[in-house]
């Protein structure tokens, strides 16, 4: 017997719906970040989801983040690498989910061991692949 994801999302409420970022990101000419796309206003970023098939380079930066681009910037507020090594997928359900207020552009951030802005990441041929789930209101 072989198990597939449920991806039913009939457990929600009526009245909301779940959206989607997927999103592979071209990091081959280096950056302090990258864009990766906006949440709409009153939404809850449920998870985060993040594949980088290679080793990322870096200057000064030890980690990448997923994060806040717009307003003030927070490059952790959703997801922190351990390190720049290879990963086959990092994905996060996030312990307290996070209510977007405002359309939030998110981005993906070159960052030092606490998650603060630090350096560049990116390099020749290099991409990280980022799936976003967030739950919205529908639109009457």
């Amino acid at each position: 017997m072989s198990l597939t994801a449920n991806r039913n999302v009939s457990f929600l409420p009526q009245g909301l719906t779940t959206g989607t970022i997927a999103k592979t990101i071209d990091i081959s000419t280096a950056a302090a970040n990258f864009s990766i796309g906006t949440i709409p206003a009153g939404s809850v970023v449920a998870s985060a989801a993040v594949k980088n098939p290679q080793t990322i380079s870096a200057t000064t930066a030890v980690k990448f983040g997923i994060g806040r681009l717009t307003a003030t910037a927070d490059p952790d507020k959703y997801w922190l690498s351990t390190n720049l090594a290879a990963v086959n997928t990092a994905k996060t359900l996030l312990d307290t989910a996070a209510s977007v207020t405002a359309d939030e552009e998110i981005g993906l951030f070159a960052c030092d061991t606490n998650g603060a802005a630090a350096g560049t990441i990116g390099g020749t041929g290099q991409s990280v692949d980022v799936l976003i789930t967030y739950i919205t209101a529908e639109t009457l």
